[in-house]
């Protein structure tokens, strides 16, 4: 479980924000709002990107603030997918792994079945650029599922996709969600989202 307390962050001297929430695992938390408003700043402090004014972060009923951000055990999804482009996506899911990309041979075969799961296991060996929006959107959310990390988060995951292909990835996040018990945490403008993922719902209102 992963659990805010009184994270206080955003604006000058005075915080803008007191945010508490809780995402136990098969959970999905939707954070909304306007533009500007503060939600991929509360993504950054959740990584360890940034830091709130006051607070606690929790996870296992531990305090996690003063981690490093590759201490936390989690993956970002940025919104950019932030492939190497010059590399095959495999290449790319190996080193979400290993910065060195020498994987064992369980590792190799943990891409090789998360690529079966999400359908794009014929994709792997081709660049990221010639993918479409959907399936780079498969394949980054393939190399967080290969860190084997317990909480994701997800920064407008759905932006670049039509409604059709919207509403399968929600559906796809949805069920890894379940079947993986991860917590999964994802900002997004579109009310619709909620309904899609079955999430509950932080909003961070107006200023």
């Amino acid at each position: 479980m992963l659990e805010a307390r009184q994270l206080a962050f955003g604006g000058g001297e005075m915080p803008d924000h007191l945010v508490d929430f809780t995402v136990s695992a098969g959970n999905i938390l939707m954070i909304t709002g306007p533009s500007g408003i503060g939600k991929t700043s509360l993504l950054n402090i959740i990584s360890g990107f940034m830091m709130p004014y006051s607070g606690a972060l929790l996870w296992q009923g531990n305090d996690i603030l003063a981690q490093a951000p590759w201490q936390r055990p989690l993956s970002f999804l940025f919104q950019q997918d932030n492939f190497f482009d010059h590399l095959s996506c495999r290449k790319n899911l190996a080193l979400g792994i290993r910065p060195s990309g020498r994987l064992s041979a369980d590792e190799q075969e943990l891409i090789e079945t998360t690529l079966t799961r999400l359908s794009i296991s014929g994709l792997a060996d081709r660049l990221p650029a010639t993918l479409s929006g959907g399936q780079q959107q498969r394949m980054a959310l393939a190399r967080a599922l290969c860190r084997k990390d317990p909480i994701i988060l997800l920064d407008e995951p759905f932006s670049a996709l039509d409604a059709d292909v919207r509403d399968e990835a929600a559906s796809l996040i949805r069920q890894l969600t379940t079947d993986d018990g991860l917590c999964v945490i994802v900002v997004s403008h579109d009310p619709d989202d909620a309904r899609r993922l079955d999430a509950e719902i932080l909003s961070l209102g107006e200023r």
